[in-house]
């Protein structure tokens, strides 16, 4: 009965590992409109125009969300391991899939998350401000 139980244990345990490596692989997937970090450092340096903060405020949009999916994807894992048993001990004898460890990093990724939807209306409020400033020509 402990076999079958341990043999279930990790099997489900393989199953759910599969399952975050398939979201994680589909969320790291890079958009082909997305900037690269290279990018969006020189875009950061230079951007001048409406256009050039209208990106930087979409990447941080497209930033907020992944980071936002990935809290939540942390915290359900938290809420899933407070209802199971202790499996796996570590050398001092507490589990190294602790609860806290989940919640330590859902946390983390909300708030990165909510900075980057910070950056994006700073984004969007430069312009904005570039674009209202520009004068009409007839």
């Amino acid at each position: 009965m402990k076999n079958t139980r341990s043999t279930l244990l990790r099997v489900s345990i393989s199953l759910w590992l599969l399952s975050c490596l398939t979201v994680s692989m589909a969320i790291a997937t890079p958009n082909p409109q997305s900037l690269s970090k290279t990018e969006r450092k020189a875009l950061l340096a230079s951007a001048k125009t409406p256009a050039d903060h209208q990106k930087l405020a979409m990447y941080y949009r497209e930033e907020a969300r992944r980071l936002t999916a990935k809290s939540q994807d942390f915290a359900e894992h938290a809420d899933f391991l407070a209802t199971q048993p202790a499996t796996v001990e570590s050398k001092q004898g507490i589990s190294c899939q602790c609860t806290s460890h989940y919640r330590y990093f859902s946390k983390l990724y909300a708030r990165e998350a909510k900075d980057a939807e910070a950056a994006a209306f700073q984004q969007q409020q430069l312009a904005q401000g570039l674009s209202d400033s520009k004068p009409t020509q007839k």
